[in-house]
């Protein structure tokens, strides 16, 4: 299998892609529920838990576009997110945004970019590859 490039990589917020993506990360996780017994000869085992995400999207700001980030998404809102790791394959993630961080730089003039943050809103898919 081939190394895969980002350079394709977008997100959708269930209706259209949001403008001017730079990139996201998914970070996905499980609590690890720790125990000892009088069978684990005196060491700790650990049974997988809960699973969670949380992740981050950044972008830069395109006030002229229909799917600028101010029109699509919003601290509070629940929606699915899908995740494009290339121009095909995606995570889709049932998410809540929980901020938005919007970034202006007057001293050098670079372009105003922002973050968004989101919490997992249930189970997500992961992209197949074959």
């Amino acid at each position: 299998m081939a190394v895969i490039s980002g350079k394709n990589g977008k997100v959708n917020d269930g209706t259209s892609d949001v403008a001017e993506i730079t990139g996201w990360t998914l970070r996905t996780e499980s609590n690890k529920l720790a125990y000892a017994s009088s069978s684990s000869g005196g060491y700790r085992k650990r049974v997988a838990g809960v699973r969670d995400g949380s992740g981050r999207i950044e972008g830069k700001l395109d006030a002229t576009s229909a799917n600028a980030i101010t029109e699509v998404l919003d601290v509070g809102d629940a929606l699915t997110l899908k995740l494009y790791v290339d121009a095909t394959h995606f995570y889709s993630v049932p998410a809540v945004i929980d901020s938005l961080d919007v970034e202006v730089d007057i001293n050098t003039g670079e372009p105003v970019g922002w973050r968004g943050e989101f919490s997992a809103n249930g189970a997500w898919t992961n992209p197949t590859y074959s």
